[in-house]
Formats: structure tokens, sequence, C-alpha cells
């Protein structure tokens, strides 16, 4: 794992370098946009699935208050990046139930399943969009300023209950990014969307987390 994550760092600052050579002139581009492009794009790239970001909302929270912001029985994705920072991205239960519906079946039911607990399964099915998604961030923002939060991520494991997340993630202040999401070519479906990472990026490689971290992401993939 440690290997990847510098292989990721190691690349993310290789394209930093060559957007920086190439995108002079062009206009910058907002995290929001971003985050709105990313999930448009990893969506139909990936699935052949039309998705619209219908709204979207960057907010300031505390590590207490992170769970409160999670849909109930959403696939709870533990994503690492560069200096073993950690952060969580969340798919609740319609993104999630439409996203495995188009993987396994190539489309979406008329009805929408029964919301349940998501299984292992469920996340090695969504790992690929939720990295396709962080791939997608970071080379939308690869020359802005806000690659240094947001670069590096990719899938580690998931969690079957968001209470670990105290003892995984550090206490400090992290951003959040909400979003409504419309699925198919006329919206037949709406779900939701959530990406927390650090407001800045720990600097040195020394882990601060509990000693428990292993244990708690047992799940992984």
């Amino acid at each position: 794992m440690e290997v990847m994550v510098h292989e990721r760092e190691t690349s993310v600052l290789r394209r930093k370098t060559e957007a920086a050579k190439t995108g002079a002139g062009t206009a910058p581009i907002t995290a929001a946009r971003a985050v709105t492009l990313a999930l448009s794009k990893a969506a139909q790239d990936r699935l052949d699935l039309p998705l619209q970001v219908t709204a979207i909302e960057e907010v300031m929270r505390s590590l207490a208050d992170l769970p409160e912001m999670l849909e109930d029985l959403s696939l709870l994705a533990v994503i690492e990046g560069p200096a073993e920072a950690l952060g969580v991205l969340a798919l609740p239960p319609a993104t999630l139930a439409t996203l495995i519906e188009m993987q396994t079946m190539g489309r979406f039911g008329k009805t929408m399943p029964a919301p349940r607990k998501p299984t292992r399964i469920d996340a090695a099915i969504a790992a690929d969009f939720v990295d396709a998604v962080l791939a997608e961030i970071e080379e939308a923002l690869i020359s802005e300023p806000a690659i240094s939060w947001a670069g590096g991520f990719r899938f580690a494991s998931h969690l079957d209950d968001p209470r670990p997340l105290g003892l995984l993630l550090e206490d400090v202040s992290y951003r959040v990014w909400t979003a409504e999401l419309s699925f198919g070519a006329t919206g037949e479906r709406s779900g939701g969307f959530l990406w927390s990472g650090s407001r800045s990026r720990r600097r040195g490689g020394a882990s601060s987390r509990s000693p428990g971290l292993g244990k708690a992401t047992a799940c992984g993939r």
C-alpha cells in the first residue's frame, strides 16, 4: 500500500509540473466544478450511465460532526492519500444500488431496490467507480492550489459502521462535499454523494492515528 501511495504522489507531482508548463493562461477550475465533472465523467466512461449533479455544497466540519452527515446504510469507503492521509467517500443507498445495477446488469430497474446494509462485495464493485471519481478530481485540479489537499487519494477499504471513524481519522477540520445526483437520460433516479478530506494535508509520514487502524479496516479491499 505504501508503495502504491508513493507512486501516486510521484505521478501527481509530475503531472502538476507538466500542467504548469502547458496550462498558462487557462481559466482556473473550482473544486466544485472538478467534483461535478468527475462524477459525470466517471459514470459515463465506466458505466455508460448519464449522471448530472443537480446541487453541490462544500462545508467545513469537525471529525465529531462527520457521522451525522452520513445517510443511513451508505457505503463508507475509506480513501487513502499521500503522507498517510485518510478521508471518507460515502455512497448513499440509492446511489450504490444504481451503480451496482449498472455494473451487474448494464441498466437500472424501474423500481428502486429496498435499502440494505452494504456488503464487502458491494464495496468491491463500487471501488472502481470511487477510484475513477478521485482520479478525475485529481486530473481536473492538477494545476490548481486545491491539488495539495485533493490529489493522490484512492479507495483503501470500507467500513461496516461509521463509529470507527473517530479512531481512523485525525481530529482536525474536514472539507466535506455533498452532492445531489440525477441518474438516467431523463433523471429517472436521484441519489447523493459525500466526499470528505482533511482541510489541510498533514506534512510528514509519521502516523498519529490510533493503533487500532488494522482492525477497523479489516474489511478492506
